[in-house]
């Protein structure tokens, strides 16, 4: 049984490390997740909305820290209970969530592995099994506090590194791995026996702290969704002419003979005589094929759908701000100084925003901008750039460049950069 729970810790151990490291790489993206959860059509908590960020953060932290203690045996009836605790939280939730087809992606994995819920759910059902073996050898498992003890590590290290090549495509996680690993080496060496779990739990937060701060500071380093740069937003959007179309079942009601019946529709109840129309049901059956970019568009009061346009113009300037009112009023006044040193330049400038009319006005001569803002739905704002604002540098639709607002460069670099 020591095997079979040494098998088990690894397991859980490298996935916990991976899982909560790329969640941490977009701890942004995994708050609106979040968001997604407490709404009022699925878990109806609105009071922890304004808390997702933190909440987020949390279990990026935690899912880490926990993956180092079950490897190393660090705090072991503690960490065993927080284990199970976390996975019976997240079995309820993914079966919810599957079940009744709320929340479409679970955010496991952030945007690099997507799974549907019920995948997700079976991911949670296993890890389960597993935790459960370690919930119940929780007591013969000690601190590993002599390197040659540590047995299971270079076994994890390799599962990370190995999911990391060739399901990522990101290297980051094992180095990140290897710095935890350090921690052991160096509390060991140099940290008193009776401090070393703490010490080690101390550093291990601390630089999940600073990685999670880092991200949300800036933008995350390895970016996964359709907007990344190097992609190009047109190619995106469109639909191979051989793509799997979307399946449906249509169920029609007709009413015969006082009584209401579901017919298919290769039973044409239409043609059945003194046959009434109820109602008609489309069922989806099998998901076709559906673009990485499918809800980007760009409205302009004025002129309609400038998307095309914007798409095609040699170079375009995008800032993305998806809610003004959130919007820091110093960092939307740094846009319009970019602007003004670009005037001269032959460019497009577009400003997006989701922000209401109304809002928008009052804010806007609050920060003393002169640009006109266009309307693309909030969400694909939220997906295109983690920052508000943010902004973007396009080529013929293709991202050249992408800032979070800490990072803006001014005037002058842009146009060395991409107008010389």
């Amino acid at each position: 049984m020591t095997k079979l729970n040494n098998i088990s810790r690894t397991l859980v151990g490298a996935l916990f490390i991976v899982s909560g490291l790329i969640k941490a790489n977009d701890a942004v993206g995994f708050a609106f997740k979040l968001n997604d959860y407490f709404a009022a059509d699925v878990l109806d908590l609105p009071f922890l909305i304004d808390y997702t960020y933190p909440l987020a953060v949390f279990i990026c932290i935690s899912e880490i820290m926990l993956g180092l203690a079950v490897l190393v045996g660090a705090t072991m009836k503690l960490t065993a209970w927080s284990l199970l605790f976390m996975i019976l939280f997240f079995d309820g939730l993914t079966f919810y969530s599957a079940y009744f087809n709320k929340v479409t992606d679970c955010g496991c994995f952030g945007d690099a592995i997507k799974l549907t819920p019920w995948e997700s759910f079976s991911k949670d059902v296993v890890l389960s099994v597993l935790i459960f073996i370690i919930f119940t050898f929780k007591d013969r498992v000690k601190y590993q506090d002599k390197l040659e003890n540590i047995k299971i590590l270079p076994v994890a290290l390799l599962l990370v590194g190995l999911f990391s090549y060739f399901v990522l495509d990101w290297l980051f996680p094992i180095y990140f791995t290897l710095i935890l690993f350090l921690f052991v080496v160096v509390v060991n060496k140099f940290i008193l026996k009776e401090k070393r779990e703490w010490t080690l739990a101390a550093l291990t937060f601390i630089t999940c702290a600073a990685f999670s701060y880092h991200t949300y500071s800036h933008l995350p380093i390895r970016d996964y969704r359709a907007y990344a740069v190097g992609k190009n937003i047109a190619d995106g959007m469109t639909i191979p002419k051989d793509a799997k179309p979307d399946v449906f079942e249509e169920i029609w009601k007709y009413e015969v003979n006082g009584t209401v019946n579901e017919y298919s529709t290769e039973d044409e109840p239409w043609l059945i005589e003194r046959a009434k129309y109820v109602d008609v049901k489309r069922n989806l059956i099998s998901k076709g094929y559906e673009p990485p970019i499918h809800d980007f568009s760009i409205e302009s009061q004025a002129l309609g759908d400038i998307t095309d346009s914007v798409l095609a113009a040699p170079n375009s300037l995008l800032f993305v701000m998806y809610d003004l009112t959130k919007s820091d009023l110093d960092e939307l006044k740094s846009t319009e100084k970019i602007i003004n040193g670009l005037l001269d330049e032959t460019l497009t400038i577009v400003a997006l925003s989701a922000t209401t009319e109304s809002q928008m006005e009052q804010i806007v001569n609050g920060a003393g901008i002169s640009y006109p803002f266009h309307f693309t739905d909030e969400t694909t704002l939220k997906t295109i750039v983690r920052s508000n604002p943010g902004m973007l540098w396009l080529k013929e639709g293709t991202i050249v460049g992408k800032w979070h607002h800490n990072d803006f460069p001014d005037s002058e670099n842009l146009i060395n950069q991409y107008l010389r």
